[in-house]
Formats: structure tokens, sequence, C-alpha cells
């Protein structure tokens, strides 16, 4: 079996019985269409968007998650189409969660207090550390904007790995998840958009 999600951002104006109803006919569709198996629905309510789509600041952020066994992922087009049809979802994305899961177990996370590369090279400008191997991340979430906002200028450019300290491997993880999280209107693209 493969673990995946899927990240919809439902529209706004149907309301929290729309909400629902909507998650759970996106259920049915899984089930029906993909064979998906332990479904479970996150609703996590509205919130504002980092860019307007189509003409809407706020949305209601979902988190759906299955299982798959091997050879269902060729219905996937069944599901992006009832999807894209769907003018109740403003935008989706699917991720295959297996090996985020497993560089997530192998995760031993350090309890310091320092959370960001500012702090970590404040001292030292020469020899700049990985302020993800110091945290201990082995694994990088698209949701997690707090941490990934340090990695963005005030003009929503990304920082080289020379500014931040970022491991090569780092900096591409990181790079993959400010991009995912930009899709998502959890980041902005432009300065424009910036808080």
């Amino acid at each position: 079996m493969k673990n995946y999600e899927l990240y919809l951002i439902l529209n706004p104006i149907l309301g929290n019985e729309g909400f629902k109803s909507e998650t759970a006919s996106i259920e049915k569709i899984l089930e029906a269409k993909l064979k998906a198996k332990t479904i479970t629905s996150e609703i996590e309510g509205l919130k504002k968007l980092s860019y307007p789509i189509k003409k809407q600041w706020t949305g209601c952020y979902v988190l759906v998650k299955f299982e798959l066994e091997e050879g269902d992922q060729m219905n996937f087009a069944v599901l992006e189409k009832a999807l894209n049809v769907n003018t109740s979802v403003v935008r989706y994305m699917f991720t295959n969660m297996d090996e985020y899961n497993v560089q997530k177990s192998k995760e031993s996370l350090n309890e310091s207090e320092i959370q960001t590369h500012q702090d970590l090279n404040k001292s030292n400008s020469q020899n700049k550390k990985c302020i993800v191997r110091h945290i201990g991340f082995r694994a990088i979430d698209y949701k997690d904007t707090k941490f990934l906002s340090q990695f963005m200028s005030p003009y929503a450019k990304i920082f080289a790995r020379e500014r931040t300290g970022v491991s090569a491997k780092y900096q591409r993880k990181v790079t993959k998840a400010i991009k995912k999280a930009r899709h998502m209107a959890l980041l902005p693209f432009t300065a424009k958009h910036m808080i």
C-alpha cells in the first residue's frame, strides 16, 4: 500500500455544511474510483490565501489522507478530471507520502531554542551551519510556512544556500517545499503579496 495526501482549497462561499458535504463527496470518489483505503479527512477551516485565486482571498483548506494499492494510481486521471470540473474546488495537490514518512521516522529532533538560520549563524558569518540539520529535520513539510518563510527575502525570493548555510541536499528540499507551498497559496510568489 502506498500513502497519499490530497490537499484542497474549497470555495469559501460553501459554508461549514458545504465544506463537510464536499469533503464527503470527494471521499466517495476516492473510494469508488480509486479504491482507496483508510481515508481520513481534516477540515482545517477558512484561511487567508497568500495571493488571490479566482478573485478569492480566502479558502477552506482540507487535508485528505488515503492509501492505494499498487496499480490503482492509474485512476488518478479520473479523480483529477472530477476535481477540475468541480467549481467548489479552488485548487488541489496530490503528494506521495511514502518517502516523506520514511524520512520523518528517522528524525531525532533537537530541543534547541534556535529555530532560524539567522539565530544559528548570528555570531559566525564565515562558517555557516545548516539549520535543518541543527533542528534534526529529515523531511521538510510544505505546510510548515513558519519554518519555510525564513528562507525567503522580503521580495519573496528564495535565499541562496550561501546566505542561509543550508546544505545542498536540504536546500533542494526547502526549495521544493516552498514551491509546493506557493502553489497552494500558503506562501506568496511576489513581494506584492508579502505581509
